[in-house]
């Protein structure tokens, strides 16, 4: 039985051997069930994490295999649509990567609210689709819950999830939970290299530095809200301007919050700017063409030598492409 309410998201599924992968919560189901709202033919649904005893029917038009674990074979002659939480290659399958819910599509599911109420909203919120839709008690409640459900290391979640964007190396966090908990550095590294593969994490480094400490951002931002009572507000918009680049090489230094090589963009996230502050930061930024300054509402014009500056209101940046 399908939903009732389900809104169209940025990716579209075709009738075609599909992998569909992202963390726990992003969607990947309802983007199947979307797809079937107009979908024609037979189709069979197998959850793999459905405990009753499965009936395995290949004679239809389309089978959809949800969480799927890859213990029995991949039907050959007949079209597949794959759910999973890890990215897999296989033979003949387009992959799609699912990503929770950006700024643009939040705000088309949050259905005509103001642009700075729906920023609010967001900001608490965060980037999972059925949170949007839920009261504010359960949306506490529902991140509880999904975060229950990630299948890896609690302590070493919620250590990421509650300290993103902050500059740190693996050796500095592994010495800090390792006081904390008891766990192998093997199983840290091994951990952590799962979560990035996963995206339930993403690792940005510094431009050319491999070796600095590196920033990390979580796939959804308001985890941070059920997991600890330190609020910064500078490094959760941090994490939702990460979000939304949705770019491949993403790098930071240390005068720039992001920094864009092949397009020679340095970006800031200030999110509450002024002039003056602005103009000291400026002072210390080279090898860029253009730096965007990114606020929570403040815009206004500032001229820096041969710099090109855009200071503008984080929803203004993203509605506007």
């Amino acid at each position: 039985m399908l939903p009732k309410k389900i809104l169209d998201r940025k990716v579209k599924l075709n009738y075609e051997n599909t992998l569909i992968y992202g963390p726990k919560g992003v969607g990947k189901t309802f983007l199947v069930f979307n797809f079937l709202r107009n979908f024609k033919g037979s189709y069979t649904y197998i959850d793999f994490e459905d405990y009753r005893e499965k009936e395995f029917n290949f004679n239809v038009d389309l089978v959809i295999f949800d969480n799927f674990d890859f213990s029995i074979p991949v039907p050959q002659n007949t079209i597949t649509f794959i759910i999973s939480k890890t990215p897999t290659i296989l033979e003949n399958f387009k992959t799609i990567e699912l990503k929770g819910l950006d700024f643009e599509e939040f705000f088309a599911f949050n259905n005509a609210q103001s642009i700075t109420h729906t920023f609010d909203k967001f900001l608490k919120t965060g980037t999972l689709p059925k949170s949007v839709f839920l009261e504010e008690y359960f949306k506490e409640e529902y991140l509880k819950e999904t975060f229950k459900l990630l299948d890896f290391n609690k302590d070493i979640l919620k250590f990421f999830f509650s300290h993103i964007g902050e500059k740190l190396t693996l050796y500095q966090i592994y010495q800090i939970l390792k006081k904390k908990i008891k766990i192998s550095k093997d199983n840290f590294y091994k951990t952590t290299n799962e979560l990035i593969k996963n995206k339930i994490i993403y690792e940005v480094n510094k431009f050319n530095s491999p070796k600095s400490p590196k920033k990390f951002y979580s796939y959804n931002f308001a985890f941070k809200n059920i997991l600890t009572n330190k609020k910064n507000l500078l490094l959760t918009f941090e994490n939702i301007v990460f979000l939304e680049l949705n770019e491949k090489e993403v790098f930071y230094k240390d005068t720039l919050n992001f920094y864009l090589p092949q397009k020679e963009l340095g970006i800031m996230v200030i999110p509450f700017a002024n002039e003056e502050i602005l103009l000291e930061k400026l002072k210390k930024v080279k090898d860029v063409k253009k730096v965007q300054v990114i606020t929570i509402s403040n815009e206004f014009e500032i001229n820096y030598k041969n710099l090109e500056v855009e200071v503008i209101p984080f929803w203004r940046w993203r509605l506007a492409e």
